[in-house]
């Protein structure tokens, strides 16, 4: 030190000087310093004054500060130089006196005069701050740092390469800072070597790896700021260096060593991505180490990582513990980190969104740049305060206008596009998408190019800005962007768009991104845009099952459900994969197993568990999932049918704007299920409904209503205005028209509409058009003039095996009218297509044989036979219409007529109609016995089930009648009537909710 160096010249000359008391004082006393400096200073000696103001400035008090400055002040102005820059430093400072930029002008203007480099330095450092009295002018600074600089003053050179560096007060000039660092830096400066490394370390000189020996040199002082630099280097690599992670954790623990606390957060972050128990104790204890000596950087990170239990035992406790201190003394860092903990509230410490507005307020108000975002989505949302939209929006746009963080701006942007904040604004989300894509997000270009495929408010839909921001996207490899754009290719009618879809998919799915895999297989598993292929949907699919992945295991039992060449369909697999798949909570695959597990498919039926697996499904909101749940509670078998359960599912998937709900809630009401009884008058309005929406299913059952006046007043005008209708896109409708104008049951036959009808039908995709159209000719009012035609159309539509003409034909056979020995030649056809499996061929043989035809006699036994060999192919409720009819057609003895009584309770409620009137043309016994015993479900009717017509029934009948009908003469002909059982067949399932006797 300067004073010691004095003093022991000061000894030399003057032994007794350095004695006081007899005694020999010691220089390295600080009690001796100040006597010896005392009685110098007293003699007069410059620069003992000199260093006794120095030492008198360190005590501290003001009266010690009062007499350096008195001191310093005498030596001045006899024109030392020494002591005027020091003066002149303490008027810049402020500290112990008054700053006073005019008096350190002054002090050093005389000295500057005459380039004394100590006081230009000081004054180039008067200007670069500015002081009061004299402003901030970075340009006169760089003028006198420079003049030091050319006199060798280094601490000028450092000074003035940094304005160099920065371009302040001077034009940018890196090589010539560059040039004066490496001349300061010769004398070793730790801090100067690390400068000028970072130039070279940041671009502005080149080449990177520069930077190194700067770095090395500085850190072989032992300085932990080049340790730390180093570690860096070699964490990532520069320039032509390689990243060495072996020599970056060296540096990182050196560095922690000398007590960095930058270093120790660095290494822990190392440790942490090292994943084994003992790094993560580590890092956990150096986070704790640096976060205790109340440092918030490792504090936050602790605290984060306390939340969020993945990597260490939660324990937001604990999280808060080290946040709260923090908080409470003012760190923003850490008021935000706590904030975050209260506005989701974790682990046992609970939400609490005033008080997480409160903390990020508190950052807020002290600049905190992260607290910008979080308290304007706070303000918007109103969490924890008083919701204010303008001013939250206010706070995210500029939060926007000012953040490199892409991720900010999408959340902004999906904030307008979704009107959480306000009525949408499109023209802004795009803005704040756009900001994003420009930040270099592929995730914005994402955004964007969803905005454009689908519209988001006033913007409307541009399906080429689409394609160009997925397109630039998919090009950055952004996998959800290819996706994306290969479903828009896919749908284009331009071949090369389809190819190029692919292409898209097939490069998502080399990426292993799973939605494109999944979509890929997708795509051979339907077999259109792709030929088939289950070998293709099994090899893509299967690195995605083997992680459990869910997606993957519904395709793959989609797979099996249908099979794929060359893969067979299994439905005991597909329905092992919906398991799996279900169990990972997939929808799909849990809507689709619980249909299996109802019907029995791939293992034993589990209808219990099925309906409740449609239940969760539906739960989730799923409009589609209470549609299947209400069909599967209608239709019963398995399960006891609760068409209440069913309406009320049918009507919430109608709320949610599935038309399929009014269309499902018309047929119920129409034919009726379970205690629900049949209301055509609230099905006909159900219709209305969905045919007012253009549905076309509606329109044609609305149409078939008014032609039988069933729930609507009969009205053909009106069902053929919702026949022509629907019969723009509908194969079904046009097949209705061409029957309407075919068979004259409402009006005038018309051969050659009803020919274009079922021309149109056909044309629509409906094979069957030309065999029906056939029937109708064959049997209808048309057969004088184009029987013929006719049988020609059916007998084309066997030999081309077109679904369903053999059955016709067989109909056609039995009716007489297509040769002769037409029932040994039904039977003999019905035979052929019963061993086919078809369902529709049994049932009519069954008809067959119950009735005769053709020449063929009834046979009871015959039906009894192919019962008992081929019923297994028909649903339970076709197996109990048959059984039915069956019992029906034998002798009429009680237990046959207890028989019928049981099947026709396992009917359909769409059967019942036909049943009833089944029963009457076949056994009119069997038709009052079925009476009798619905009418006693109704307590409508007390005597015995007997299938007799006393009195009590007959009574029992009419007062039924009269109040289900308002046509009393049709009551009024008796039961024994076509008409009084046509009315029954329509009202029996009313009788429940009939006045009790």
């Amino acid at each position: 030190m300067r004073h010691l160096q004095f003093l022991f010249a000061l000894c030399v000359i003057n032994p007794a000087m350095a004695a006081t008391g007899g005694a020999v004082c010691e220089v390295t006393s600080p009690d001796c310093v100040l006597q010896t400096l005392e009685t110098a200073s007293a003699q007069g000696d410059p620069a003992a004054k000199v260093e006794l103001a120095r030492e008198l400035l360190k005590a501290g008090t003001p009266e010690s500060a009062d007499r350096a400055v008195r001191l310093l002040s005498g030596v001045a102005a006899r024109g030392n130089a020494w002591a005027t820059i020091l003066l002149a430093n303490l008027y810049r400072e402020g500290k112990v006196v008054e700053q006073d930029g005019a008096k350190v002008l002054a002090l050093l203007a005389p000295l500057a005069e005459v380039n004394d480099a100590g006081a230009l330095t000081r004054l180039g450092e008067l200007y670069l701050a500015g002081a009061r009295n004299t402003p901030q002018d970075v340009s006169l600074a760089a003028k006198y740092f420079q003049r030091a600089a050319d006199m060798g003053d280094h601490w000028a050179m450092f000074q003035l390469a940094l304005l160099l560096i920065n371009g302040e007060g001077v034009d940018r000039d890196i090589d010539r800072a560059v040039a004066l660092l490496e001349v300061v830096g010769q004398k070793g400066d730790p801090w100067v070597l690390i400068t000028l490394g970072d130039l070279y370390a940041g671009g502005l000189a080149k080449p990177a790896e520069k930077a190194i020996p700067y770095f090395e040199q500085a850190a072989a002082s032992g300085h932990a700021a080049a340790l730390t630099r180093l570690a860096q280097v070699y964490q990532t690599g520069l320039g032509t260096e390689v990243a060495d992670p072996g020599k970056s954790r060296e540096f990182w623990e050196t560095a922690v060593k000398k007590g960095d606390s930058f270093a120790g957060v660095n290494l822990a972050l190392q440790l942490l991505e090292d994943g084994d128990e003992a790094s993560v104790e580590r890092a956990v204890a150096l986070l704790g180490d640096s976060a205790s000596r109340g440092e918030a950087w490792p504090a936050t990170i602790l605290a984060d990582l306390l939340v969020r239990g993945d990597v260490i035992p939660q324990d937001a406790q604990r999280a808060v513990a080290l946040l709260m201190p923090l908080a409470e003394q003012g760190n923003p860092a850490a008021q935000v980190a706590l904030s975050d903990i209260y506005a989701q509230g974790a682990g046992d410490v609970a939400a609490d969104p005033v008080r997480a507005f409160a903390l990020i307020d508190a950052a807020y108000q002290q600049g905190e740049a992260q607290a910008v975002s979080r308290l304007g989505f706070m303000l918007v949302r109103g969490l924890g305060c008083e919701q204010d939209v303008p001013r939250g929006m206010q706070l995210l746009e500029n939060a926007v206008s000012d953040t490199t963080d892409p991720w900010l701006a999408i959340d902004v942007g999906m904030l307008l596009a979704n009107g959480e904040a306000r009525p949408v604004d499109g023209n802004k989300a795009i803005a704040m998408f756009k900001k994003a894509a420009d930040l270099g997000s592929a995730a914005g270009l994402f955004r964007l190019g969803v905005s454009y495929r689908d519209g988001v408010g006033a913007v409307k839909p541009d399906r080429a800005a689409a394609r160009f921001y997925l397109g630039r996207a998919a090009v950055m490899g952004d996998n959800a962007s290819r996706v994306m754009l290969a479903q828009m290719l896919l749908d284009s009618d331009v071949q090369a768009d389809v190819d190029e879809g692919i292409l898209l998919l097939e490069a998502a799915a080399r990426d292993g991104d799973v939605w494109g895999a999944t979509s890929l297989a997708a795509l051979y598993l339907g077999g259109v845009v792709l030929p088939g292929d289950g070998a293709k949907v099994e090899l893509l699919l299967e690195p995605l099952v083997q992680k459990d992945n869910a997606a993957a295991l519904a395709l793959l039992g989609d797979l099996y459900v249908k099979g794929a060449d060359p893969v067979a369909a299994d439905p005991r697999l597909a329905r092992s994969y919906y398991e799996r798949a279900a169990a990972l909570d997939e929808v799909g695959a849990k809507n689709k197993l619980g249909l299996m597990l109802l019907a029995g498919s791939g293992g034993p039926a589990e209808p219990e568990r099925g309906v409740e697996l449609l239940r969760e499904v539906a739960e989730t909101g799923d409009g589609w999932a209470k549609i299947q749940l209400g069909d599967a509670l209608t239709r019963g078998g398995a399960i006891a049918v609760d068409a209440m359960a069913a309406r009320d599912y049918y009507q919430e998937a109608l709320d949610q704007g599935i038309w399929a709900g009014a269309i499902k809630l018309g047929m119920l009401y129409l034919h009726g299920a379970g205690t629900l009884q049949a209301d055509p008058v609230r099905a006909a309005g159900f219709f209305e409904m969905a045919a007012a929406a253009g549905d076309d299913l509606a329109r044609i059952q609305l149409a078939l209503m008014h032609l039988d006046g069933n729930g609507v007043a009969r009205d053909l005008g009106r069902s053929l205005e919702l026949l022509g209708n629907a019969a723009q896109e509908s194969a079904w409708a046009n097949g209705i028209l061409g029957t309407y104008y075919a068979d004259g049951r409402y009006g005038q036959p018309d051969y050659q509409k009803a020919r274009d009808y079922f021309d149109r039908a056909a044309s629509l995709g409906d094979a069957s058009a030309s065999f029906r159209l056939g029937g109708v000719l064959a049997s209808g009012p048309l057969a004088a003039e184009y029987r013929d035609e006719g049988l020609t159309l059916v007998r084309r539509a066997v030999d081309e095996d077109v679904l369903g003409a053999a059955v016709e034909l067989a109909r056609l056979e039995m009716m007489g009218v297509a040769g002769p020995d037409g029932g040994k030649a039904a039977e003999a056809r019905l035979l052929d297509e019963v061993e086919r499996d078809n369902p529709d061929a049994l049932r009519l043989l069954l008809q067959l044989y119950r009735t005769g035809g053709g020449g063929l006699p009834a046979s009871t036994a015959k039906v009894r036979a192919s019962l008992d060999r081929y019923g297994g192919m028909l649903t339970p409720e076709a197996l109990a219409f048959e059984s039915m009819a069956l019992y029906a057609a034998g002798p009429t003895t009680l237990d046959a007529m207890r028989a019928v009584g049981e099947h026709f309770d396992k009917l359909r409620a769409g059967d019942v109609s036909q049943a009833v009137q089944t029963l009457f043309w076949s056994n009119k016994n069997a038709y009052v016995y079925v009476l009798q015993q619905q009418l006693k479900k109704a307590e409508r009717y007390g005597g015995p089930l007997d299938g007799r017509l006393t009195r009590s029934t007959i009574g029992a009948l009419n007062a039924a009648c009269r109040e289900s009908s308002t046509d009393t003469s049709v009551c009024s002909m008796g039961p024994l009537t076509p008409d009084y059982a046509i009315l029954m067949s329509r009202q029996i399932d009313k009788f429940d909710t009939s006045v009790s006797m």
